[in-house]
């Protein structure tokens, strides 16, 4: 596939290394406030990606339909989610170095995480930019680090829908058990 421009072989101190890491292999979902010089990097190299405005025309459901899609067309490959908590709004996640207004929301975040838990090919995570030196207030850095591990949790696989316990069948009331308000 097409490789990042960058030959590693051509930086001094990294001749050791070969490149491994494909544009093709690249998504990126809720993005905002691109600058020029990125954008000209997301164009070039033809690298998937899905603007806040592309959520709100296309829904959190497709783009994760569409990414997974590109993500695992050719094979089923592992996955390493690295994801920024400026990603969301900042009235959610306000201790962070680059909050930008129209990020994604609590629900689309967390169906972010939810449906690459349950691709099953999750091997590696990262949750970046939380910051809490610069949250105003003890509350600001209690939500963002409290969302990034809402973050972590989904993407390990826990449920908004709550626990579930595995019942061969209903069980039956017995027949001599009163009921009792």
């Amino acid at each position: 596939g097409q490789g990042l421009s960058l030959d590693s072989r051509k930086v001094p101190g990294f001749s050791w290394m070969k490149p491994f890491l494909s544009a093709r292999d690249l998504v990126y979902i809720g993005l905002r406030d691109v600058d020029p010089g990125e954008h000209i990097i997301l164009k070039t190299l033809g690298i998937q990606y899905f603007s806040m405005r592309d959520i709100d025309r296309m829904g959190i459901q497709r783009v994760m339909e569409v990414t997974l899609d590109h993500l695992l067309a050719r094979k089923q490959r592992p996955i390493h989610l690295s994801f920024d908590i400026d990603a969301f709004d900042p009235s959610l996640a306000p201790a962070t170095g680059t909050p930008v207004n129209g990020g994604l929301t609590y629900r689309e975040g967390i169906y972010v995480t939810e449906e690459i838990h349950n691709t099953g090919l999750l091997s590696v995570m990262d949750v970046v930019e939380v910051n809490p030196t610069l949250g105003a207030t003890p509350e600001a850095v209690e939500a963002t680090t409290s969302l990034a591990v809402d973050v972590i949790a989904s993407a390990l696989g826990q449920t908004r829908e709550g626990a579930h316990i595995a019942f061969p069948k209903i069980p039956e009331p017995k027949e001599d058990t009163e009921l009792r308000l």
